[in-house]
């Protein structure tokens, strides 16, 4: 995936050979590499090198073994892969094989109830810890923007702000008494959403959309992990390939009350960012899980 390579500093690759290049550096120079444990004939291995904090080119080999010894070494993934540096509240975490080489975790933010469908980054780690019987007990995500534009905030009265609060602990509420299996909980928050819907609906008649919507969260690409987002800047934190010496912004959301890491190039950011503006793009979703001890 090249788009996200791009977004921590890599904006000059334009054809394979730039990827292989990167590939090989990682290879010889890794800043921190593992391997499956598990006796089978594939062993995957996972080798990352530091670019800026918490900011990594990541490359993803299979090893087949035979007798003891490796017979076939083929990469597999070049990925851009990132540490988000907050945590994320999460709960019912269900990890995903696709392929051998291929894991999404799926799980649900413990705030907003919203589900996370996310690429699984320390996937040798998981696999180790797995055949151990160790269980995931939480998770670490964060968005790599494709694009990303500034937009202005929605002026609000003390009193706007007020009630917005007040509902979202009324989510909350409901939410909690729906996993303790309250059905006339369920009931309320859909005929809340759909009093919500109408009125979004003939608001939208009059109004432009992102004078009415806050935040959103919204898939895009069930494969990959693609979500449009729009949040209010809460943070911001500059790092520098120390390779390109391509800057980037790491921005903290606050998407309806889910608080959510993006890390994109400042070359592809339109507007300049502030705390209190909004960002609106399209990101990568893609985190860590937090295993038993």
């Amino acid at each position: 995936m090249e788009i996200p390579m791009h977004a921590i500093g890599f904006s000059s690759i334009m054809k394979q050979g730039d990827l292989d290049e990167l590939v090989e550096v990682t290879l010889l120079e890794p800043t921190y590499q593992n391997i499956t444990t598990e006796k089978t004939k594939l062993k995957i291995a996972e080798y990352r090198r530091e670019v800026a904090p918490n900011t990594y080119i990541m490359v993803r080999v299979s090893i087949t073994e035979e007798n003891g010894q490796a017979s076939c070494f083929n990469i597999e993934e070049c990925e851009a892969c990132v540490d988000s540096t907050i945590k994320t509240h999460v709960e019912e975490i269900e990890v995903e094989k696709l392929d051998e080489m291929l894991y999404y975790v799926v799980c649900e933010e413990k705030t907003t109830a919203m589900q996370l469908v996310f690429w699984l980054q320390n996937l040798v780690h998981y696999l180790n810890l797995s055949a151990l019987g160790k269980k995931p007990i939480g998770a670490s995500v964060l968005g790599v923007a494709l694009e990303g534009t500034i937009i202005l905030p929605i002026t609000k009265e003390a009193d706007d702000e007020q009630f917005e609060e007040e509902e979202r602990e009324r989510f909350r509420t409901l939410v909690k008494r729906i996993r303790e299996g309250d059905e006339t909980a369920r009931d309320e928050l859909e005929e809340e959403e759909q009093d919500i819907d109408d009125q979004l609906r003939e608001r939208l008649k009059d109004e432009d959309f992102l004078t009415i919507m806050s935040g959103y969260f919204i898939p895009l690409s069930d494969d990959e992990s693609i979500y449009a987002i729009l949040g209010d800047i809460i943070d911001i934190q500059t790092r520098t390939n120390n390779q390109t010496k391509e800057k980037m912004y790491v921005f903290t959301l606050d998407v309806n009350g889910m608080h959510l890491q993006v890390v994109i190039n400042h070359l592809t950011l339109i507007g300049m960012p502030m705390v209190g503006m909004r960002f609106m793009g399209s990101c990568w979703l893609q985190g860590r899980v937090i295993m038993e001890d």
